[in-house]
């Protein structure tokens, strides 16, 4: 089946990378505490995630933070979080090292395998931030459940699979529902005033869809076969050209900007906050994979997008009107339907960590 996190996400996060490593679901019957306090999480971070990095993004402060700068410390934030995991899944620092030396420099050639994907997700992470600075957290996230499109068009060109009637129909609704959130957005006025433009933010996040679906695949398609990884060991793996990838992202973008006001010019709490979010919300969608099952997920994202819409009419002013309310209807009962059981086709299990 295949799967596709929400920017709430994916963006980045969520955001999203697949990995190849298996992670045994949890088979309780009905709700157990800990898959209701799981999707709680789940809803909390998507939606929280969005206003957080739409928030930083829009509000009015004298100096506006570099978001390619945000991109690189959330890597850099995510590499010590996973390195900090290694050590302790590995009972200190000398079994760590002994891990990481095993994993990663002894694998040359499974740690280059990773080196595509993990350029490509730095691209779309600052596509993401572009995006956010352009639409409303509603419509950003409403948006961002085209990767379901785009993972699945690859799929098919990549992986040779072929989906069934009721999937290729909801992608038909998901893209109607998308297209009437974007007429939407054609006839709002941001409250940054010129230096809002909500095309720009929808081609920003449609080619940041479809990059991720790009890069979903294609890193599925080249670790078939490879030997399972843990999630914190994989993200490290990535890290290696993440972070430089993401800096030489700095200075081809705000590299004048960067030189003649500084790195961390317009960081604050808020925007230190955002970065942090956005690393533990793809460390953390890979977990709940354990115990929440696609209707959670699922639920989970609907969800998001409600609260994300409520609250960006209280602090952004938006308001939603009824070509929005049906796109969005629209694209949540898309989200459904491509995931319902006895109609998804069969593919390997992955997991999603990065947003």
């Amino acid at each position: 089946m295949l799967r596709s996190r929400s920017v709430g996400a994916d963006i980045g996060r969520v955001t999203s990378i697949p990995l190849h490593v298996e992670i045994r679901r949890e088979k309780a019957e009905g709700f157990s505490t800990i898959k209701i306090a799981v999707l709680i999480w789940l809803t909390l971070q998507n939606s929280v995630h969005t206003l957080l990095l739409r928030y930083s993004r829009a509000r009015d402060v004298p100096e506006m933070y570099f978001s390619s700068v945000a991109v690189f410390f959330t890597e850099v934030i995510k590499v010590f979080v996973c390195l900090y995991m290694v050590f302790n899944e590995s009972h200190g620092p000398f079994g760590g090292f002994r891990a990481l030396k095993k994993q990663v420099f002894n694998q040359p050639w499974d740690t280059l395998k990773v080196c595509i994907p993990a350029v490509m997700y730095t691209f779309q992470n600052n596509l993401f931030y572009c995006a956010a600075s352009h639409l409303e957290a509603a419509t950003f996230m409403i948006i961002s459940q085209s990767k379901i499109f785009t993972t699945a068009v690859f799929s098919i060109i990549l992986m040779n699979r072929r989906l069934s009637g009721i999937q290729w129909f909801s992608l038909a609704v998901l893209t109607t529902g998308v297209c009437l959130v974007q007429m939407q957005t054609s006839t709002t006025k941001g409250r940054a005033g010129d230096e809002q433009n909500p095309l720009i933010g929808f081609v920003a996040a449609l080619t940041a869809c479809t990059i991720s679906g790009f890069a979903g695949v294609y890193f599925e398609k080249i670790l078939k076969g490879s030997a399972p990884v843990s999630i914190w060991m994989r993200n490290i793996q990535m890290s290696v050209f993440a972070i430089p990838s993401s800096f030489i992202a700095i200075w081809l973008t705000d590299g004048a900007a960067v030189r003649e006001k500084g790195l961390l010019y317009g960081f604050d709490g808020v925007v230190w906050l955002t970065s942090f979010w956005y690393c533990i919300g793809g460390l953390s969608v890979a977990i709940c994979i354990k115990y929440a099952d696609n209707i959670a997920k699922n639920f989970a994202t609907s969800v998001a997008i409600i609260i994300a819409t409520i609250a960006s009419i209280y602090l952004f002013d938006f308001r939603p009107n009824m070509m929005f309310l049906l796109g969005g209807t629209l694209v949540i009962s898309s989200i459904f339907l491509y995931s319902s059981k006895g109609f998804t086709t069969k593919t390997r299990k992955v997991d999603e960590s990065r947003v």
